[in-house]
């Protein structure tokens, strides 16, 4: 009855190239440029590419309550721009709300038996979910974003040669932050994540980085404090550690997660300090809000569509079964540009500051624990129980 529930929520779009408008949006060209905007981001292939044939189905497997907006909304956003671009048809499965008992294999197994010649999905659900179905459905290939499939209780990783894994560097994402914050003005700085796990502390300790490398450069020091807020159960903790932080002089917070980053609107909107967002823009947040480091899954799911259909409509041997991580190097992370409020630190140190880093002439390194970390001597670090 489940499956049956969620195939009922297999939604279909058929989109053709004539159906939808680009104004203004960007486009791939031989070039790299910087990124600035994602959202409106469109891949278009090269000149003297060949044709793809078109026709098959490419599904998105999610849960309902995210597609409103974040990072699922992105990946269907690109999935339907891709499908309109070259002749595919965007398909939806969805779980959660109004799915009843529906659950996040439901819609994957859905996904799988509806046609579809690819699945697309996202996040620690569905990993979950990969891992007991991957092998059970030998005609359909699967693109998963954020994590690799593996058993209930991580003891186990397996990705068939069907699936392939996108992840992001965060570290990177958070290094634009910090520098950009410490050369905006702001040297009392603070970062709060829902836990410590791997991407969460690389979005801290990157923004540790870029901090101090803008601090060094403008003679500076900043201070950084660091909550991990674990299952605190009510939102209105958060939002009272942070109006404490700001109110004790902390300028600027970096909040990762959607609840934490609602708790620092009202915490800003409160004080009038700022916060900074990370996954994907949420500048409309608040006019509090400085920027949103953002990883670009719009960009990136078009890029990965194109590469698996212009491949046969199969990964590759340097795609199947096997990780890919995202950053600097492809454009895939930024700093959210269609709503720019930064004053001192303009949009042309942000490009320079980006090829810097493209280029390696600046490093960022990963850590997935607070237990080893970079020698940082501009700013001084304080981890909040």
């Amino acid at each position: 009855m489940k499956k049956l529930i969620a195939l009922l929520l297999c939604l279909s779009l058929l989109v053709s190239l004539a159906a939808c408008g680009r104004g203004g949006q960007t486009t791939e060209t031989g070039e790299f440029t910087v990124p600035l905007d994602d959202a409106s981001y469109v891949y278009q292939a090269a000149a003297d590419a060949a044709p793809l044939p078109g026709g098959a189905t490419i599904a998105l497997a999610a849960d309902a309550a995210s597609m409103e907006s974040g990072a699922d909304a992105l990946l269907w956003q690109g999935i339907q721009t891709f499908a309109a671009n070259f002749g595919y048809t965007a398909q939806s499965c969805l779980y959660g709300e109004g799915a009843d008992q529906a659950t996040a294999e439901d819609a994957l197994r859905a996904a799988a038996q509806s046609g579809a010649t690819l699945v697309v999905c996202r996040g620690e659900a569905m990993a979950r979910a990969l891992f007991n179905i991957q092998a059970s459905y030998p005609n359909v290939h699967y693109l998963l974003f954020d994590d690799e499939p593996h058993s209930e209780d991580y003891t186990a990783y397996t990705t068939e040669a069907s699936v392939h894994c996108v992840l992001f560097h965060e570290e990177q994402a958070g290094y634009l932050a910090g520098y950009a914050a410490v050369a905006e003005g702001y040297t009392t700085l603070g970062f709060v994540g829902d836990d410590e796990l791997p991407g969460i502390v690389r979005y801290c300790t990157g923004f540790l980085q870029g901090a101090d490398a803008a601090a060094e450069r403008q003679g500076e020091t900043v201070t950084l404090r660091v909550w991990y807020t674990g299952d605190i159960g009510d939102p209105a903790v958060a939002t009272q550690r942070m109006l404490d932080w700001f109110n004790d002089g902390t300028g600027l917070i970096m909040a990762d997660g959607s609840a934490l980053m609602q708790s620092a609107v009202e915490a800003v909107n409160q004080t009038g300090a700022k916060a900074f967002a990370t996954g994907w823009d949420q500048n409309a947040l608040s006019e509090r809000v400085l920027g949103s480091a953002v990883l670009c899954y719009n960009t990136a799911v078009q890029r990965q569509l194109y590469k698996f259909f212009s491949g046969n409509a199969t990964w590759g041997q340097e795609d199947a079964g096997r990780t890919e991580r995202l950053g600097y190097t492809d454009g895939s992370v930024a700093l959210a540009g269609a709503t720019w409020r930064f004053s001192n630190f303009t949009q042309a140190e942000y490009e320079r500051l980006y090829e810097q880093l493209r280029n390696s002439e600046l490093e960022v390194e990963a850590y997935a624990d607070m237990a080893t970390l970079p020698d940082t001597p501009s700013v001084t670090l304080t981890v909040e129980n």
